[in-house]
Parts: structure tokens; sequence; C-alpha cells
């Protein structure tokens, strides 16, 4: 990795030459921007026109302060910004001057319907969206319509890549799918500042968030009070049953901050359907299978903190989460097998129980070094899991005439944990310039046990050691990391590094590895007008996806009397190469074109058992290689005050090559996301969404297309402390099918969930406060990343 350091220091010494050859030949024009009440106006956008036509500009910071390097002279000035009148008039400038502006409020806006446009900006590394106050949106409303941003049922992407972060003032946000949505939706446009969208995160991330980060950065009055939310959801469906009630409150108090929410998932009831079908090359042969499925799941997270700021330069936060998750399992089966020799005829009813209690703590420290940015952090957090499975089985399996009857049942116990720190610091170099740098430790220890016991004819418990299984797994890993941003002029730039050194133990197996990697990431962008409506950006990373918990289990998980899914401890880490390009128009119209070049990517692979090829499994495999060659089209389109429409389209040729002498396959494949929105007047906004893909292809499986359609209506009131929301989703009823290709046949399964398939939502949310508008502070965290693991360890055990 010596280039990427050749190219760090390169780009600081070229930086400092360019600096100090122009600031002789300029001036400093600088000034605060504000109302007539003298409220700041932050993001606004200032535009120099000299008489020989030469143009520079700039946008106020959060604060309304802005700061231009320009020649001595005459300029026209233009500022404009949403909600207020454009200033235009002529100054001369020939020494360093600073200014102070006013704007006035537009005189007319519209009653019935607001204007929901907002301005975009796109970074080196991030777009920055700044939101009006006035929006009067939500935070789903406003990441829907934000650059590169993706709405896949409740799942936010960016580009539709996997794996993305969502943080609230750097605190990490470990909800997902409908409590997410609902977390988002608690959030209104004139408590958010600004929203970031980072496709790739940079050096001062674990080189594991691959699938990019998505930043909301909250208002900070400081005036004393209380505000919070209280929602309600249910959703109505044939064979649904579905609650979710979600509370939030933050309070400020001076020097204090302090903040609890809890929410919850009920779903007495919830049925699903997967139908199985297998295809051989000998017509004599047949199977198909059904099973049916009644889940019962509850779900309850809580999370409190505090935050005290010392004084303007110290503060220090601790938080504390609990997260229980319990379901029950009920599953019945029904499998038809025939050859030219026997038939057999096998059901079987499974009952399976689990639960997992998490609790997670966090204390950071932050103390600002000076008044342009410079910030010394300190984080460390520690998270501990345990899930416990208790579960019991019976198959009868008649061949012919002879009649068998099996009964087993198997005890589980997983233990995690989770231990991190991270020493942060950045030093502003001037206004558009900084360095950081920081070392990072995560230690991880996780003890997997399960025992499977089979029913005797004597009725007597007894041992199945072939099913017993036992994991003892330890991982450390320490980072180092440091980054070199500047923006000079029409360039603008971040050069980071980071290195991780990773030690992994499992006991159970008797394997270690120990290994050092670099990640370097580069950001460079071009802008090719002075207010930045045309921009180049170029942008490369080097990621690492390190193995799921579950898919490190030799973990036999038996679905039914002829499948199960295993994992598989010999598993590498994938390696990921990101790279594109980038152009923007007029701050969010973009084309995006890149490519990610993976190596030992881990997929899933259908297999059939070694002792008995009427069993297929499903287990975890490393593709030698896998190149994605994509391109992204993203198209936000307004063009009436009450009609928005987005539209975001990924094409990408997927090149999969399983082995080493094997030749490579390639695919086409296609992603689309449309949203249109209708701001109707008295407060109602109707939307309707589309999400669909083609076939998609995975080791030596595929899953065939799917397209959904949503539609949803809502309805404000109170001035949006009352909100009212019905939700149509999959109005086309699509189900998930699947299908395998095994040595001697090939697999087809269609699953058809209530919960994933067409239902009606209902859900009320009431906003309140007292006193004042408050700040929104909130402890940042720091093992975001290793937390998801654990996630993924639930999600496929459901």
């Amino acid at each position: 990795m010596k280039p990427s350091i050749y190219l760090l220091v390169i780009g600081l010494l070229v930086h400092l030459s360019l600096w100090s050859q122009s600031s002789a030949t300029t001036v400093i024009y600088s000034g605060h921007l504000s109302d007539t009440t003298g409220k700041s106006i932050g993001y606004a956008t200032l535009l120099l026109c000299s008489p020989d036509n030469k143009q520079t500009g700039t946008v106020t910071d959060s604060s309304g302060h802005f700061q231009l390097q320009i020649s001595p002279g005459i300029y026209q000035i233009t500022i404009q910004c949403l909600g207020y009148d454009l200033i235009s008039k002529n100054i001369s400038i020939t020494t360093s001057l600073y200014d102070s502006i006013q704007m006035k409020p537009m005189a007319h806006l519209l009653k019935e319907i607001a204007v929901h446009a907002h301005p975009v900006e796109r970074k080196a590394d991030r777009y920055i969206v700044r939101i009006s106050p006035t929006a009067d949106k939500d935070g789903v409303e406003l990441l829907q319509s934000a650059p590169g941003v993706w709405l896949a049922g409740d799942r936010l992407s960016i580009n539709g890549a996997s794996g993305t972060k969502v943080f609230v003032d750097n605190r990490e946000i470990k909800l997902s799918g409908e409590l997410l949505m609902t977390y988002l939706r608690s959030l209104k446009s004139e408590n958010i500042l600004r929203i970031e969208v980072l496709p790739m995160a940079g050096a001062d991330r674990d080189a594991n968030a691959q699938g990019g980060i998505i930043h909301i950065v909250l208002r900070r009055p400081t005036d004393n009070g209380l505000l919070g939310s209280l929602s309600a959801t249910t959703a109505f469906a044939p064979s649904l049953r579905y609650y979710q009630p979600e509370g939030n409150l933050n309070i400020h108090s001076g020097k204090w901050d302090g903040y609890v929410s809890a929410s919850g998932i009920f779903i007495p009831q919830n049925r699903a359907r997967l139908n199985s079908m297998r295809y051989y090359p000998e017509p004599e042969k047949h199977f198909s299978g059904l099973t049916a499925m009644q889940q019962n799941i509850r779900y309850h997270t809580v999370r409190t903190g505090v935050v005290f700021t010392a004084d303007t330069l110290n503060n220090i936060g601790a938080e504390f989460e609990y997260i229980r998750r319990s379901y029950t399992w009920n599953t019945s089966s029904h499998a038809d097998f025939s050859t030219p020799c026997y038939s057999s005829e096998s059901t079987g009813k499974y009952r399976q129980r689990e639960a997992y209690d998490m609790y997670s703590g966090t204390v950071n420290y932050l103390r600002k070094l000076d008044s342009r940015g410079s910030v010394l952090k300190f984080i460390t957090d520690f998270t501990s899991k345990n899930s416990q499975g208790n579960n019991d089985y019976k198959v009868i399996q008649q061949i012919k005439k002879q009649i068998n009857d099996t009964i087993y049942r198997s005890r589980s116990s997983i233990d995690y944990r989770i231990a991190t720190a991270d020493f942060f610091w950045k030093q502003q170099i001037r206004k558009k310039s900084y360095i950081q740098a920081g070392v990072k430790y995560t230690y991880t220890d996780m003890e997997d046990n399960a025992h499977y016991e089979g029913l005797t004819p004597a009725k007597e418990w007894t041992s199945i050691p072939v099913y017993d299984y036992s994991l003892d797994y330890q991982e450390d890993i320490g980072a180092l990391y440091t980054t070199y941003a500047s923006d000079r002029k029409q360039w603008s730039f971040h050069i980071g590094l980071r290195g991780e050194y990773t030690r992994t133990t499992d006991r159970s197996n008797h394997l270690k590895r120990r290994y050092w990697d670099w990640f370097p990431h580069i950001d460079l962008s071009y802008a090719f007008d002075p207010v930045k409506q045309w921009l180049l950006i170029g942008q490369y990373a080097r990621n690492i996806e390190r193995p799921a918990f579950s898919a490190l289990n030799p973990n036999r998980i038996q679905t039914s009397e002829y499948t199960y899914q295993i994992g598989n401890p010999a598993l590498h880490p994938t390696y990921i190469h990101r790279f594109s390009a980038t152009l923007v128009y007029n701050y969010h119209y973009t084309l995006t074109i890149g490519g990610n070049l993976h190596r030992d990517l881990i997929r899933e692979f259908g297999k059939q058992d070694a002792e008995n090829s009427d069993i297929s499994y499903i287990t975890y495999e490393n593709h030698y290689r896998e190149n994605h060659w994509f391109a992204v089209l993203s198209i936000p389109w307004q063009p009436l005050s009450w009609f928005h429409l987005t539209g975001n389209i990924i094409g990408v040729r997927q090149c999969i090559k399983m082995y080493k002498k094997s030749p490579y396959n390639n695919h086409y494949l296609y992603f689309g996301n449309v949203m249109t929105s209708f701001y109707i007047p008295r407060n109602y906004t109707l939307e309707l969404r589309y999400n669909g893909n083609s076939r998609l292809y995975s080791g030596n499986s595929e899953v065939a297309p799917y397209h959904t359609l949503h539609a949803r209506i809502s309805k404000k009131w109170k001035e949006g402390k009352w909100i009212f929301t019905l939700k149509a989703d999959n109005l086309l009823n699509r189900k998930n099918s699947y299908v395998s290709h095994i040595e001697e046949y090939t697999t087809e399964s269609i699953y058809d969930s209530a919960i994933n398939g067409r239902s009606l939502k209902l859900s009320l949310t009431w906003h309140f406060n007292q006193g004042q508008k408050i700040k929104k502070i909130t402890v940042e965290k720091n093992s975001a990343e290793e937390r998801n693991r654990l996630n993924e360890k639930t999600d496929n055990n459901r």
C-alpha cells in the first residue's frame, strides 16, 4: 500500500504549495448572513461575478458565516436561499472585508401547499441535503428525496447496496425494518439541520462498513424544555395480526441532556407457506413438499442516555440499551417422494422457541481543541447477548407399508461479548482543510453450543452426537487510521488510510488466523463552475466483509426431513475493491458508473448430503472472484410544487467465477425504485412507490424477478403534532421464489408470508413539547458494525 502513502504525502505538499503561492495576491471576503430578526441563515448560496465574467461562490455554514479568498476588485454579489428574497448588488473589495448581510423573508408564501424543494450539495465524499425548517416533512419523507438513498420495503440503502448504516448526531441507530421507519418518522424537518449521504465510508470507519453511511444532523437550540412523541401502528391482512407501539422523550435542562425511548413489535399471528419442488433428469423421480408455518414474535427495545456539557469545550455522555426478542415457530410439513423402486410420504411437526437478551452500554468523552472544529474524542462500549433455544421435532415417514416415527429435541445456548475502545483526534488546519487520526480496538468472544436428543421406543431420551455442535470463537481487531481533507477552489479531496490487524481463534476446531490489512480511501471532486452546478467525482475504497457468526457455525438446523442448513467454520473474509465516477448536475441529478471487485465473496450454496443424495442442505462458501460493473441513474424531478417524483435505476453486469479453474459466468441485473408524492391541500400527502429487480444470482442459486407496488396517504393537523397514516403494502401480493441447481436435480421454492404479502397498516403519531424547542443531543456509539453481525444470526433463524 505504499502508493497510498505517497498520495497522502503528495497531496499535503501540493496543498501547502498552492496555498502559500495564492495567499500573497488575494484578500479575504467574509461575513455573516441573517434575516431581519437577526436569526442566522445557514446554507445560503453566494455568487461573486467580476466584470470579466469570472465567477466564484460558496455556501454559508450552519451559523450563517461565509468566507471567500478572492482577488481585489469590483464584483456583483448574488445571494439566494429558499424562503427569502433574492439579493443582487455591486460591491468593491480592495482589502480583506467582513460584511453583515440581512435577507428578507418572501412576502408571499403558499399557505395550503408548502414548497418542498430543498438545496442539495455534493462534496467529494458525500451528498449534503440542507433541510428547510418549513418543509413540513418527517425523516422518512426527507430521506426518500435524498440523492442515492433507496427505500426497498422498510429497508434503507445507498444505491441499493446492503449494509448501510444510519446515524443520528453520530449515534448509530441499531433498529431495522418498521422500527427504524417509525423512529425516522418521529424526526421532523424543524428538528433536522441536514442529511449527509456517504456512498463510501471513510478510513475513520471500520473497514467492514461497506454499505455506506447516512448521517442525520439535528438542530441544536439551547432553551430548556422537553420534546417527544407517541405512536401506535397496526396491520390488517388475512393470517396476520401486528401491533407496534413506540415512544420517545428528550429533555434539556441547563448543562444536562437526557433521552429515553421504548418501542415494541407484537405479532401474535403471522402465517407463512413454503412450497418446494424438485426437477430430476429422470422423469420417474418426483418430489414435492409443503411447509406451513405459524410465528408468534415479541420484540422490545429500551434505550436511555444522558449527556453533560461541562463547558463550551468539554462534554461526556453515557447510554444504556436493552433489547429482547422472543419467538415461537410452529411448523407442519408434508413431503411426497417417489422413484421407480419405491415411494415415501413423510409428515413433520416442529416447534422452535428462541429468546435472546442483549445489553449494551456506551461512554464517550469529547473535547473541542479550538473554535474551528478541532476535537479529541474517546468512545468505549460493551455489548452482551445471550440466546436460548428450545426446539422439538416429530417426523412420521411411510415407505410402502413401513411406518417410522421419529421424535427428537434440541437445546441451544449462544453467548456473545463485544467490547470496543476508540481514540480519535481531528485538527482543523484552516477552514476547509483538516487532518485526523485515530486508533481502535475491538474484542469479540462467542460461545455457541447445542445438544440433540432422540426418544427411543422405550420412551427414553438419548443423545444424538452426530447433530451436536460446539463453537468457541474469539476475534481481536486493532486498527490505526488517518485522513487528510481539503477544498481548494474547484478541487476537493479526501485521502485516508486504515490499517487493521485481525487475530481469530476457533478453539472448537483448532483454527487460528492472523493477518494485517491496509484499507485506503480516496475521494476527489472537480467543479466545472463556481457554484458547483456541474460536478465530477471519483472515489475509491478497499473494504472487508467478515463472515457472519451464523455462517461460521457448524450448526445443523433441520428445516424438514429432506433439507437442513449448516455453517462453514473455514470461511475466509471477503475483500472488496470499490471505485466509481459520478457526474452531478444541479446538485442532485446524478449518473454514476463504477465497479465492485470481490475476492472470496461469501455466498450461500445448495448441496446434496454426502450420505443420502435425496437430502439437500444450504451452506456457505467463498466465490473465488465476483465482479459487479454498474451504472446508477438518480433523477429527482419536481415540475410542480405539489408533485414530486424520484427515480433510481441501477444496471449491473455480474461476473462470477466460483472456483479458481472455473470459467466466468456473466449476468445482467436490474434494480428500480420510483416514488411519486402528491402534496394535497389541507396537509394531505399521497405517495405511490414501486420497487423491482430482475432475476438475481448467488452461488448455484437464483432469485426470481420481484416487483412490488405500495401506496400511502397521510394527514397532518395541529401544525404537524398529529399524523395519521394509511398504508397499503405489496398491492400486487407478490411472492418470493428461489431456485437451486444441485448436482442431481433442481429445487424450486416459493415462499409466501402474511407479513410480506398484501396488507393494510394504520398508524397514529402524536408529537408533544413543553417549553422552547430543545436540542436532541445523543451519545455516540462505536461497535455498530460488530453488533450487526449478531443480528444476522437472528435473521437466519427466522
